[in-house]
């Protein structure tokens, strides 16, 4: 099973795949694309987007080991399609392809009801709410496992605990049905 964090940019994903790596003892692969285009700058264009996201999977595989019963995700090819389609007006098949095969992917699809922190990568200021509904639209169109994670900054680690509790919850389900 890989829990994905997924969600809208600015929506706390990275922090809290990497608190639950910790906190349960996972493994955990942060997001590709970012640690990239941080390196790289942040021009890019529809081939290298395909390109970025054959490399987020291999990435996530040295990350995660594949016969690893359990790992975090810091986002999966439904990024891809949503970055696709909203900044290209299609999605590539390879990225299609990949949906497809993450067939052991449950989710916990972040809440954008943290403040909009700017930075360099991040275009979306006034779309969160839209690419939240995205997100959740593509799990629910796939029928994959998933909880929601909100709590906003100021309220101490409400957030973190909410998304410690859905893990748990998550897990419960998937060993239910084992």
């Amino acid at each position: 099973m890989r829990i994905v964090i997924t969600g809208a940019e600015s929506s706390g994903k990275s922090t809290i795949a990497e608190h639950l790596g910790r906190q349960f003892n996972l493994p955990y692969a942060l997001e590709y694309a970012r640690c990239y285009l941080e390196e790289n700058g942040p021009d890019y264009d529809l081939e290298l987007l395909i390109r970025l996201s054959g490399l987020h999977r291999d990435y996530q595989q040295t990350e995660v080991d594949p016969v690893a019963p359990m790992g975090i995700f810091d986002t999966d090819m439904i990024n891809y399609k949503i970055w696709a389609e909203e900044v290209f007006g299609h999605c590539p098949g390879q990225i299609i392809e990949g949906i497809e095969k993450e067939s052991s992917h449950v989710y916990l699809l972040c809440m954008p009801d943290l403040p909009w922190k700017p930075d360099l990568l991040r275009e979306n200021p006034d779309d969160r709410e839209m690419l939240y509904q995205r997100h959740l639209s593509e799990i629910k169109r796939l029928n994959r496992p998933y909880a929601v994670v909100e709590g906003v900054e100021g309220v101490g680690l409400q957030r973190l605990a909410n998304a410690e509790a859905a893990v748990e919850c998550l897990m419960a389900e998937q060993a239910a049905k084992a």
